[in-house]
Order: structure tokens, then sequence, then C-alpha cells
């Protein structure tokens, strides 16, 4: 069985280096970043904003896997509009013209920071954002379900809520936002069922690892992806009980 062909943007962030390995085990990948990528032979280099590349880019790929954006509130003008929504069209654009068959994106938890989080959210309830980089998320879901609707292209849409590495001092001291901490190895594997998982046309999920109180429901990813998370922060913490 031969491998998908895969198309990873942004991997010189902070999310890349911890799914690399798997991605140049599983997959025939290619990578789009603004410089060079250890390891990865087949390296476009681009700030998204050139869609004739990107498309010459695709050909032939299977999945695209959108991490590359601002990956906080900024400018919005300067830094955002350029990178997570003009560069967010771009790549959308780019798989529809070379006719890729699956988008995952990278969205946020800032997609519904607005909202008491006093009950599970699920990826159903309107976004409530409070920062203009939420915006641009919620842009992006809703442009990937545009394209979906009008061009076929299946999108997944992953809303990450905390990403921390397992030596983050975050992690070990401050319990707070330990329900939305989302591990390097359960970022590996929801991103993994994304893209591998059939008969998926449209889907929005929360991705987070084993949360103590569920704020941000998994019951999608669970239902949709087969995710079930396998770490617990509760594991890493070494503050004050």
């Amino acid at each position: 069985m031969s491998r998908l062909k895969v198309l990873l943007t942004g991997p010189g962030g902070r999310v890349g280096p911890h799914i690399l390995p798997t991605f140049l085990e599983r997959y025939d990948l290619t990578v789009v970043d603004l410089k060079p990528v250890d390891g990865v032979e087949a390296t476009i280099i681009t700030d998204l904003q050139d869609r004739e590349l990107l498309k010459n880019a695709m050909a032939g790929v299977d999945v695209v896997v959108h991490l590359a954006a601002t990956s906080d509130e900024a400018p919005f003008v300067e830094q955002l509009v350029p990178n997570n929504v003009v560069g967010m069209y771009n790549v959308v654009e780019a798989c529809r013209e070379a006719g890729v068959r699956r988008m995952v994106f990278a969205s946020s938890v800032h997609t519904v920071n607005g909202r008491v989080m006093t009950v599970p959210i699920h990826p159903s309830e309107p976004p409530s954002p409070i920062t203009t980089y939420g915006v641009t998320k919620v842009f992006g879901e809703a442009l990937g379900r545009h394209y979906h609707v009008k061009h076929g292209l299946e999108f997944i849409a992953l809303r990450i809520g905390a990403f921390q590495p397992y030596d983050s001092p975050w992690l070990a001291k401050e319990r707070g936002p330990h329900n939305m901490w989302l591990s390097p190895r359960d970022m590996c594997q929801i991103l993994t069922l994304a893209v591998e998982k059939e008969g998926v046309g449209f889907a929005v999920v929360n991705a987070t690892s084993k949360p103590r109180k569920e704020y941000l429901s998994l019951d999608e990813a669970r239902a949709v992806l087969g995710y079930e998370p396998v770490d617990d922060a509760s594991d890493y913490y070494t503050g004050p009980p």
C-alpha cells in the first residue's frame, strides 16, 4: 500500500518539531516554511503569499496539514491579515486548484474563549472569540466549510486547547489551564487521525489531552476521528496540591 502524500505547512513552529518524526515515518512528506527545516529534503520556502507556488507544491498531494500562522494576538493588518487570513485563503484555494482531497486546519480554543466555561463546549455551538487572533481562526473554519460545500474539499478543523511540551514550566506549576492542555503525543495522535480517517467530509473537533474537567467536549473528536487522549497534565504537575 502506497504512503499518503502529505504537505505540512509551518513545521518550524512550536508544534512541528514534535510531530515531524512521525510524519516523516508515516507519509511521503513535503513541508512549507519560512526557512529550511532540518531533516526534511522536500522543503519549500515561502510565506504563503505565492499561491502559484503553493499549487505547484501540492501537485499529487492527498492531504494538506495547515499549521502555519501567527499563533497569538498580534497587529491585525500587519500580521494577522497576511498570515492568518490571506495565507489561509491561499492555502485552501491552492488545495482546490491542485485537486487536494483533504485539508486539516489547526484552529484554536480562541474561537470560543469568550464563553463562560461552566459546561462542556461543543464545536456546534456559536463561536465567541475575544481576540482578533480568535476571529481569524473562526474565519478559517468558515472558509473550510465553504470550500467543502462548494468544491467538495474534505476539511477537518482541530480546535487546539493549549499545546505545551512535557517539560513546560507552565505545566509543572499551574493547575488552572490543565483542562486545556494538549500534549505532544496527543497532538501527534489527533493529527494523524485527521489525516488518515476515512469517510469524513467536514468536521470541527476539540483537541485536548485528558482534562480534570472537560470544558472542551471531546465527544466529536471521539465519534468522528476515534480519538482518545493518553496524557494527563496531573502527571507532570509538581506544584502545591
